[in-house]
């Protein structure tokens, strides 16, 4: 089978560049952060990144505009990693039409709850983009079934109780939860949260649909040149194949 890869770029001055560059070795589904000033989900070089991208003037409508302007030159799905603030300061209808413009496939909320997505998924039946899941090794299996359920687009198991970028320190329950929740849904199932290396990818991969990678992907756009990046991310690319 197919595996996933979903690599996370955050969105600064030059992402519509480095969204190219994934979609050109293959990502599947690629996020896009989008940069915000008090982040619940994200460690020290995601969050770094984000106050680099404020400072640039970056900010949702630029990302929609770069989206829009340049998605016929992308040729994997791309989703938006955000935060409910935005959405709400932005207005959720005006959102997500502005994401239906721009070619987004979907919309990673993390600080909205399960219960919070539903009434979001309610109260905007006619929209194209999915509400693309999460769920915690701290969720209640009877919780996790039915998020599994109600899933959209794929779910996103994060791999560890902690932030992103912490290295490869997989909960030891994560496979059987992930076994678990591959048979509550029809969706792929992705695994996120500490993943970096080709090993890493083999590892999850035997039971996790594909992986999400973000920090360090966001370290070396940020500081290798194009080459050694871009191999590296076929490293990615040819382990999960």
């Amino acid at each position: 089978m197919h595996k996933l890869f979903v690599p996370y770029v955050m969105g600064n001055k030059d992402f519509i560049e480095n969204v190219k560059t994934l979609s050109e070795i293959g990502a599947d589904i690629i996020e896009v952060g989008v940069p915000f000033s008090d982040p619940v989900a994200d460690g020290p070089v995601i969050m770094n990144a984000g106050n680099k991208a404020i400072q640039e003037g970056v900010n949702i409508q630029y990302i929609f505009d770069q989206l829009t302007d340049n998605k016929d030159d992308i040729q994997s799905k791309y989703v938006l990693m955000t935060y409910y603030n935005i959405i709400n300061h932005y207005g959720e209808a005006a959102f997500l039409n502005a994401c239906e413009q721009a070619g987004v496939y979907g919309l990673i909320i993390p600080d909205l709850p399960h219960e919070l997505v539903q009434q979001l998924k309610a109260r905007h039946p006619e929209r194209k983009t999915n509400i693309i899941s999460l769920i915690a090794m701290t969720t209640a299996e009877k919780r996790s079934n039915q998020i599994a359920k109600d899933a959209e687009g794929f779910i996103y198991t994060v791999t560890m109780n902690a932030t992103t970028g912490e290295n490869g320190k997989f909960h030891p329950e994560l496979k059987n939860r992930i076994k678990n929740i591959k048979s509550n849904t029809d969706v792929p199932v992705v695994a996120g949260f500490g993943i970096r290396t080709p090993a890493h990818v083999k590892d999850i991969t035997e039971v996790a649909d594909g992986v999400v990678i973000g920090s360090e992907i966001v370290k070396r756009f940020e500081n290798d040149d194009k080459q050694n990046t871009i191999d590296y991310l076929t490293t990615i690319r040819n382990a999960l194949n």
